[in-house]
Order: structure tokens, then sequence, then C-alpha cells
């Protein structure tokens, strides 16, 4: 059916980023900056029209027949494939960029796309929470060196929502609010099928997201012994460009306030094999068997 070669270009970029090239250079100073400011705008105006296009698609499908049935259904599947890895990608990820620019026009757009995917607490909690308490237990998002990657996903939602909602209570209510009433309003334009497909959407960009919060500190908290490094390096090119140098992570911690064309790859640290997305899937689908390499990894006779 023609409809699942909509997911091979999503594959092709899981591959590539397993086994692509490496990426160590800077974008040039003398490059324009506006160009890709714009890549941002652009990012936020093509995820506002495609909430609007898959609400339109997810109610059009039709159910009335066996065959009906097996292409509606094809048709989400392939949805989720392609809106979920955007929804990271191409949204949080760039909202993450932008909620640590200094202008407030910037700020307030990146949480806009962060309540699209029903996320808008992370606006508080990732610059005021994680920021300031990377490594210790005082943060929700770095991981135990016990802790299976599901476990970590419930424990870091319910942990996270409550450090926002203590640290900045009305704006963590006023962003709750916004998004029920665009949840509501998305129910009235387009039916139940396309909000729970919305919703949906939402929890697979989170839960990507969430497993690159899980490896990115994996191992490296204050009292692991390896509290020397703040991140995993990785150089892989699909994840540089697909999350908008976030796999520069550690350049990141150690200067917030520069843009991702500006940071630097880090030298030191542990290595991950794969690029981000490839690491996540790993994550996702067999987090013993990453927390076994990460041992390993961190085993005297690898460190000789």
């Amino acid at each position: 059916m023609d409809v699942w070669a909509w997911a091979l270009p999503v594959l092709a970029l899981v591959l590539l980023d397993l086994w692509g090239p490496a990426e160590r250079r800077t974008v040039p100073v003398a490059a324009p900056r506006w160009f890709f400011d714009g890549l941002l705008m652009l990012l936020g105006l093509i995820q506002l029209s495609n909430i609007v296009a898959m609400g339109f698609m997810v109610s059009k499908l039709s159910f009335g027949s066996y065959e009906d049935i097996w292409v509606s259904c094809a048709n989400l599947v392939v949805l989720r494939v392609l809106a979920g890895t955007n929804a990271c990608c191409s949204v949080i990820a760039p909202a993450h960029e932008l909620i640590h620019r200094r202008s407030p026009w910037m700020k307030r757009m990146g949480r806009v796309m962060l309540m699209t995917v029903f996320y808008d607490h992370f606006y508080v909690v990732h610059r005021i929470g994680h920021h300031a308490h990377l490594g210790s237990h005082r943060d929700p998002s770095t991981a135990r060196m016990d802790e299976s990657y599901n476990e970590f996903f419930l424990r870091t939602l319910v942990q996270q929502f409550r450090t926002a909602l203590d640290l900045k209570p009305h704006s963590v209510r006023f962003g709750f609010l916004v998004e029920v009433i665009y949840l509501m309003v998305y129910v009235w334009l387009f039916g139940p099928l396309a909000a729970f497909a919305l919703v949906y959407i939402a929890v697979v960009a989170v839960r990507l997201l969430e497993a690159v919060n899980y490896f990115q500190h994996f191992g490296l908290t204050l009292d692991s012994g390896h509290a020397t490094y703040t991140a995993w390096r990785c150089d892989k090119a699909v994840s540089l460009f697909m999350f908008l140098g976030l796999s520069r992570h550690a350049d990141h911690h150690r200067r917030p306030g520069r843009t991702f064309t500006e940071l630097q790859y880090v030298e030191e640290g542990p290595y991950l094999p794969y690029g981000y997305l490839g690491t996540a899937i790993w994550v996702k689908n067999a987090s013993r068997s990453y927390r076994r390499w990460v041992h390993r990894s961190f085993a005297p006779d690898a460190a000789a």
C-alpha cells in the first residue's frame, strides 16, 4: 500500500543516525543569524499547519467497511511514525532553543510550541529546575543508575510538573488552562478521534524527548564518580541537524545562553555509540541492555 512509503524517510533517518557520518564543525561566525532564526520561525508555522492538516485528515477517515478500516488504520500508524518523530525533532527541539533565547517574543513562541504538544510546564522546569540542579536528585530530568526507562518516564512526568508548579504556580496553571482549551477546540473542530490522535502524537513526542533526557546524563550524577562530565558526547550529523544542536549538550550546559549554531563539540567525556535518534529507540525499547552497556563502559578495564 502506498501509504507505508511515507514512513520510509523516517527509517532512512534512523539508519543514518545509527551509522551515518560525523559532524564536528561549527557554523562560521560570519554566517547570517537571521537565516537560522528564520528556520525556527518556519518550524513553528509548519507545526501549526501540521496540526490543522492532521485534524482534517483524521476527521475524513472512514470505518464503514473492512477495507476502509484497514486503510484508515494504516494511515493512523504512518501518522504516528511521521507526526510523533516530527513533534519531537521539529517542535520540542526548536521550542527548547527558543525558551533559552533572551528575546521575550522568542520565549513566548517556544512556549506556544510546547503547548501544542501539551508540555508547557517544560518551559519552567527545564530552565529553572534542570539547569540549576543537573545531576542531583533535585533534578527530575536526571535518570538514576538503577532506573529503567519506563520507571524514569513515569517519575519524571510527575516530578517535572510538580517542580514547575512549585517554581511558577501561576504560569503553569495558565499554561495548563490554555492546553485544555486548545484540546476542547480541537475536539469541536475535528472530532474526538482527531483529538485522540493529537494527544497520542504528543505522548509519542514526549516519550522521545524523555528518552533523550534519560541517556544524555545517565551515569553522570553527582554521586556517580563521573560528575566531571555533564553529558554524553555525540557527533552524528543527523542528530546535530535533526535536534538543532541538542547533541552538543555538554556545551549547552556550559553555555546555556548560546544559540544552537554557536554550540561546539566537546572532546571530553563518554561517547555514545549511536546518534540521538538511534539511542532513544534503544533506550525506549531495551533500557536494560542500554544500562548494561553503560556499566561496561564505566568499568575500570573499559576506561583503561
